[in-house]
């Protein structure tokens, strides 16, 4: 008896049986993480957020209000550039997505930001030393400062100016299915496969920093792969972008971006959801002479989607940069998101 009720209770055993009663109704798919690199230049470039390859059905509406924060401490300088992003960033922002027919699906977000000195930076001292991480010379100058520019050849190229409440640009996208997602009633299915694309209307500010003054576009592709337990999406694109005025006054563009995404989705008890995402992209100030500003990022994501109520759920995410000193090193995020739909079992699979 005895014997018998370690065994109920072996982790092991528990974790087995739980994965076999998702395996055996396969959750549905809702997609990764929707979040982008916070980096104050990045900001200012069209960014098609990572998503399911799948379109609503038609008349469906899916809505996600969202809040990303984000601590940021990067510069350097040499003989003929100058680069600082010293400060803190909040992004607000309501997406809305609705299925139109025939595969297709259009959305768009409005978002506004807040950029702050902050209070983050003792904080984030003290976790850099308590594990032992690089803490790129934040302890070694004053804390809670804001100052966030990029220079080139003596003329300023771009700069963020601090402020409570400013409206960003406003990304305009659209989805539409090339080869649908199928799934069979034991989770595994026929990965899928969707054509992305996307406008940004210049609604920032571009001389405060918070736009830049262009419309930009954006083409991408995105997969999913369905799994017993979640799915496996993968995403790239390709933002052709324009600059702010003070670049193009000092004769300087911003690089247009190429960026991609790999996210593994799981779900290991019903209504909760478990992601990781591995994100990557260029550097839109890629032609300023400086090693610390025009390097490739790549950011790890780790979130939960948990289900409080039909198709309402709560979002969490924290990010962490991978390539040091040229992405910021935290940004939390956090959402509350409806999600109608999401990828079931098709029948007569």
């Amino acid at each position: 008896m005895i014997r018998a009720w370690r065994f109920a209770w072996n982790p092991t055993c528990v974790l087995g049986c739980g994965l076999a009663a998702c395996a055996s109704v396969p959750p549905s798919i809702h997609g990764p993480i929707p979040v982008r690199n916070q980096h104050p230049a990045q900001l200012t470039v069209l960014h098609l957020d990572p998503v399911a390859a799948t379109a609503l059905p038609q008349g469906l509406v899916a809505a996600r209000v969202s809040t990303a924060y984000t601590s940021m401490f990067l510069g350097g300088s040499t003989a003929t550039s100058a680069f600082a992003m010293d400060g803190e960033i909040m992004r607000t922002s309501l997406g809305l997505r609705t299925g139109i027919g025939s595969g297709l699906e259009i959305g768009f977000e409005a978002p506004l930001l807040h950029t702050t000195s902050g209070f983050m930076d003792s904080f984030l001292i003290g976790y850099h030393d308590l594990f032992g991480f690089p803490d790129q010379g934040r302890s070694e100058v004053e804390n809670n400062r804001f100052q966030v520019f990029a220079e080139q050849d003596g003329h300023r190229v771009y700069e963020l100016r601090e402020a409570s409440l400013e409206f960003g640009d406003v990304p305009i996208s659209g989805t539409c299915t090339l080869i649908p997602v199928r799934r069979t009633a034991n989770g595994w299915g026929d990965p899928g496969l969707a054509a992305r694309f996307g406008v940004e209307l210049p609604t920032g500010d571009e001389d405060a920093g918070f736009g830049n003054g262009q419309v930009d576009y954006a083409l991408g592709l995105c997969a999913t792969w369905p799994l017993p337990i979640g799915a496996l999406h993968a995403e790239a694109q390709r933002t052709f972008a324009g600059s702010p005025r003070l670049a193009r006054n000092a004769g300087y563009s911003f690089a247009d971006v190429t960026a991609g995404s790999l996210t593994l989705e799981l779900q290991p008890l019903r209504g909760l959801g478990l992601l990781a995402q591995c994100s990557w992209e260029t550097a839109a100030l890629a032609d300023l002479e400086l090693d610390r500003a025009n390097r490739d990022a790549m950011l790890l994501w780790l979130g939960s989607r948990l289900r409080l109520e039909g198709d309402l759920f709560l979002e969490v995410g924290f990010g962490e940069d991978l390539s040091k000193n040229i992405a910021p090193d935290f940004t939390a995020w956090l959402s509350m998101a409806w999600l109608p739909g999401g990828v079931k079992p098709t029948p007569g699979h």
